[in-house]
């Protein structure tokens, strides 16, 4: 469908992952983190700080 998939970890997760999260991380184009500990998670998340 030529669709483009962002989705952004909740805030709420510091260190460890969500469930959406560690299944949409391989299918997402662009997967946001909200804290700079989740890059060791999701090493190619890109890291923007608070979203809110």
């Amino acid at each position: 469908m030529k669709k483009k998939v962002i989705y952004i970890e909740s805030f709420a997760r510091i260190t460890t992952p969500s469930l959406t999260g560690k299944i949409l991380y391989h299918f997402a184009d662009l997967f946001i983190v909200q804290w700079k500990e989740l890059l060791k998670v999701y090493p190619k998340a890109k890291y923007f700080g608070g979203i809110f």
